[in-house]
């Protein structure tokens, strides 16, 4: 007959082990759901929108890594709009429906109300779930699922709302400035300037000039609108970029209480802090010599 005190250390000792085994496997971490769309949002090259009603947006990233509409609107393109965008493609938070016993024109995905393509990958963008408002129907080839809907407001904004804030675009590089009493040109790397104002009214100093230069390759307004072409124009603004054959062309709507551009060629006008149009539109003033102590 076996010792009692034998049984009792191998009860034990099973006990140990399986409250080990145990520990583990709680500390373990949870499996994460594959990404819903296998692509990487560093490997899109173009984005396709179509929505209901409204004009199709198609949008591609150029050789430097920025991206431009090339229609309806043929702009420079806000970043944070593509950002908002590519979440979709690393979504985890979903749930596959059986599409089987789907009525798909019920789910407003037969047709979408909208679609998005990144390269040829198309989502079909259907109805809000009416068991949780913060959801969304999407279908991916023959899947439908339901998705957290972080993304419907960009989805269906209208194209000017996709336009970047910076009216000069991505990381510009002047090379020359016309405006209103101003000609700016950069030859060999050094600026020449000729102005109506006379050298004891501004200040033409290098620092001067690279401090405008400067303000206008950082501009960014923030809000845009459609070009009023029936507003009177202060005077125009020619901007060449380095890499850009044709120079950008702005109209000026107001300088007070808002700084308004236009840009007549894409329709477009940015809106600018009041503040901005001192550093935009003109050259510090000139300090005066401090005149000798009267004896």
């Amino acid at each position: 007959m076996r010792h009692p005190w034998l049984i009792n250390f191998s009860l034990l000792t099973l006990i140990l082990v399986l409250a080990v085994c145990v520990f583990y496997s709680l500390e373990e971490e949870p499996i994460e759901s594959p990404v819903l769309i296998d692509l990487k949002a560093e490997s899109v090259q173009s984005i396709r929108i179509e929505r209901e009603n409204k004009a199709t947006i198609f949008m591609t990233k150029n050789k430097n890594g920025f991206w431009q509409m090339a229609t309806p609107l043929h702009i420079s393109v806000n970043a944070v709009q593509i950002e908002r965008l590519l979440q979709i493609l690393s979504e985890r938070d979903y749930k596959r429906l059986e599409s089987d016993t789907l009525d798909l024109g019920e789910l407003k995905l037969n047709p979408p109300l909208a679609s998005i393509k990144f390269n040829q990958i198309t989502l079909a963008v259907g109805d809000t779930s009416p068991f949780d408002n913060r959801q969304r129907y999407v279908q991916i080839d023959h899947n439908v699922y339901v998705i957290q809907d972080s993304f419907f407001y960009t989805l269906n904004n209208d194209a000017l709302k996709f336009a970047n804030l910076a009216p000069l675009g991505n990381s510009p590089k002047i090379t020359a400035l016309k405006m209103p009493g101003y000609d700016l040109v950069l030859t060999e790397g050094k600026w020449a300037l000729t102005s109506t104002f006379s050298e004891t009214d501004i200040d033409g100093s290098a620092d001067a000039i690279s401090q405008l230069i400067e303000s206008w390759q950082k501009a960014s307004a923030y809000a845009v609108s459609p070009y009023v072409s029936s507003t009177p124009s202060q005077g125009d603004i020619h901007i060449s970029l380095q890499g850009k054959q044709q120079a950008l062309h702005f109209l000026i709507l107001s300088a007070t209480p808002d700084l308004v551009l236009a840009d007549p060629i894409t329709g477009i006008q940015y809106k600018l802090p009041a503040n901005q149009a001192d550093k935009l539109l003109q050259l510090p003033t000139a300090t005066k010599p401090e005149a000798p102590p009267t004896k």
